[in-house]
């Protein structure tokens, strides 16, 4: 790669390191091209990008800014996975592709503004979708709600159940004299 390449290829991971959204960093030595292909599929279709890079450019891009501490995964050959919206389903194609080949794995990435590491990256990529999450949140809601209507209809719908019952015992004994 001559110079003038190097110097563009940095300012574009810089550019695309930039960007909004979150960024992966997985080791992927051991897998063939035909699996690499297929794990960029797959990212792709979850809305992400996966880059492989040399670390030396990587790390001179990570170089400046908060996100420096990055360069203490950039050991073995690295692949930059870009997920610019919703980072969780990118997460968890790479996840669900690592599952059938141990030669992919989280090193580290930048999420929420903060550096994580593999295990971390690990853990968010087992959480349920973010709709599920909405819905369970939705009822953890409803429920409390849910009872305190039964609880103030109960104050009411007792008092009716208890004047229909004198109404009726009253009558019963109307009905008797």
């Amino acid at each position: 790669m001559r110079k003038a390449e190097k110097i563009q290829m940095v300012a574009e991971l810089q550019e695309a390191l930039a960007e909004p959204g979150a960024f992966i960093l997985t080791g992927y030595r051991g897998l063939t091209v035909k699996e690499m292909n297929a794990v960029r599929r797959a990212i792709s279709q979850a809305g992400g990008r996966m880059r492989v890079v040399k670390n030396s450019l990587l790390r001179r891009a990570l170089a400046d800014g908060e996100k420096a501490e990055l360069a203490q995964f950039l050991e073995g050959p690295v692949a930059v996975t870009f997920a610019p919206e919703d980072a969780v389903p990118v997460l968890k194609a790479i996840a669900d592709f690592a599952k059938g080949h141990e030669a992919l794995a989280f090193k580290g990435g930048w999420m929420d503004n903060q550096v994580l590491d593999g295990s971390v990256l690990a853990k968010i990529a087992t959480l349920p979708p973010k709709e599920e999450l909405l819905a369970r949140l939705a009822g953890v809601l409803y429920a409390p709600l849910s009872r305190l209507v039964g609880v103030l209809q109960a104050g009411p719908r007792d008092l009716v159940l208890t004047l229909r019952a004198v109404a009726e015992q009253k009558q019963g004994q109307a009905a008797a004299a």
